[in-house]
């Protein structure tokens, strides 16, 4: 009985300390999970804090009650998220369309980057074709380095570094 009040007790200073920090969402979510297996990389502590956070259905308190790391809102997956994870399932398809400048899977990418009308959807193709080999410099590119390269790039470009 006393274990489990002082894992309580640990519990809810750690959801305390992450309210008062403005949380931590990863693709697990928020919740216990996510602050017990605090590693944002590593398949193993995802798979382990979404597991937690859903066996111990404390999502609905945190975001009901704004603490654990959740909004109110529900928000769960940053827009940063959405990208990498978009990019890294669609990497093949993103390097072929962004050497031909243009595509249903860059038009994707664009729109999640950011870019809502068609004047900076149109440079973003440009600046992708034209910076090909900035974006994707050797076959050992990964996606998150695409990302990175792509923003880089992006930050260059009066048009496309306000996105």
């Amino acid at each position: 009985m006393k274990k489990g009040l002082f894992a309580l007790a640990v519990l809810l200073v750690a959801a305390s300390a992450a309210s008062a920090k403005g949380g931590s969402q990863t693709s697990a979510g928020c919740g216990w999970g996510t602050m017990l297996f605090e590693s944002k990389t590593k398949k193993l502590h995802l798979i382990l804090a979404a597991t937690t956070n859903g066996t111990s259905a404390n999502q609905t308190f945190g975001i009901t009650s704004e603490t654990i790391g959740c909004t109110s809102d529900g928000t769960w997956v940053s827009n940063d998220k959405k990208v990498e994870a978009y990019a890294d399932v669609n990497f093949e398809r993103l390097s072929k369309e962004m050497a031909q400048g243009g595509g249903e899977y860059l038009s994707g990418l664009a729109a999640l980057m950011g870019c809502k009308d068609e004047a900076e959807r149109k440079a973003f193709y440009s600046l992708a074709q034209q910076r090909y080999e900035k974006i994707i410099p050797s076959e050992k590119t990964d996606a998150p380095a695409m990302i990175h390269n792509l923003r880089t790039e992006m930050a260059g470009d009066s048009l496309l570094k306000t996105l």
